[in-house]
């Protein structure tokens, strides 16, 4: 199958956005007044007709399984019972082997299977920062998930909302250099200002909060400049509903005073025991909902190609 450009799956409808140089932005308000802001938009735009967009996250290509449960991920969300207007992937598509042309292009083929619009923010083991060369490194990898897998910010706009995906993997952690060409605090408070009427759903990969393993807490985002630059763009935007991410593989949603929940999904990979899973999240009445739903893999003994297809044996005679 030859690869295609992910920005080649989309519809008509999706809307990639590039970042660029912004003005001065006016003073973000403090966590009280957008608190109010975000409930005082809530009332304002609440609507009783419910619409869907669905979340995958940290597919880690490189392990069989976890191919074969992004395709059935894939094609169980095809099936869903409700119309799905967006899906929304928020990265690790790889182990660190975004830069590799083989890898990089099942990626795609396999997104290609959608059926609905998807907006697409890497993770950390894509823009990958660190062993020998670790600027170099990073630099090539985010010109190969720009060149497979479309645009380090994406967009697509509905008639009931609007969906950002971004990466901030240089606001999140002192030290990891900006991308030639991208700003992800102008593209953020770009993204969220054109339709200021819609709700704004927004997708990054590393959860703005603290994450908890090896018996204590540990922030999910080290650099506070860019903790503050991130969280100011959300408080200056009363439309902004939540930042969904992945990164932790695990379930953790934490409510902020600023109004503007971070909510993490489960993972596809298998990682620490992982059931792999996917979530549907619902919007009606102004109030967010969701439902994680598992996938449950072949039996054991199953033989699975590294393309993700399981693979007949025939019975010995």
């Amino acid at each position: 199958m030859t690869a295609r450009p992910a920005a080649a799956i989309r519809s008509a409808a999706f809307f990639l956005l590039a970042a660029s140089a912004a003005g001065a932005a006016p003073p973000a308000p403090d966590d009280a007044a957008s608190r109010e802001a975000h409930a005082a938009f809530n009332a304002r735009t609440a609507k009783p007709e419910p619409f869907w967009f669905v979340q995958v996250t940290d597919t880690h290509d490189g392990m069989a399984l976890h191919q074969w449960r992004f395709r059935q991920a894939l094609a169980e969300i095809a099936e869903l019972p409700v119309p799905v207007e967006c899906l929304a992937h928020t990265g690790d598509f790889s182990c660190d082997s975004i830069r590799r042309k083989d890898v990089a292009t099942e990626i795609s083929n396999i997104l290609s299977l959608a059926t609905c619009p998807v907006v697409l923010a890497p993770g950390n083991h894509d823009l990958t920062f660190r062993w020998s060369n670790p600027t170099n490194r990073y630099l090539e990898a985010a010109s190969a998930y720009r060149r497979y897998l479309g645009p380090l910010g994406q967009v697509h706009e509905t008639s009931n909302a609007v969906y950002v995906a971004l990466s901030t993997e240089n606001l999140r952690q002192p030290g990891v250099p900006d991308i030639p060409g991208w700003d992800p605090v102008a593209f953020l408070d770009e993204a969220l200002a054109r339709a200021p009427d819609k709700p704004a759903f927004v997708f990054t990969h590393v959860p703005d909060c603290d994450d908890y393993y090896d018996g204590a807490f540990h922030p999910g985002w080290t650099d506070p400049e860019g903790l503050a630059a991130f969280r100011a763009v959300l408080r200056r935007h009363p439309n902004a509903r939540a930042v969904m991410c992945g990164h932790f593989h695990r379930v953790v949603h934490e409510e902020r005073p600023d109004g503007v929940p971070t909510i993490s999904a489960g993972p596809i990979a298998t990682f620490w025991g992982r059931q792999g899973s996917y979530r549907l999240y619902k919007y009606q009445d102004g109030c967010l909902s969701y439902q994680d739903f598992y996938i449950h893999d072949p039996p054991e003994g199953t033989h699975i190609s590294h393309k993700g297809f399981v693979i007949p044996v025939k019975p010995r005679r």
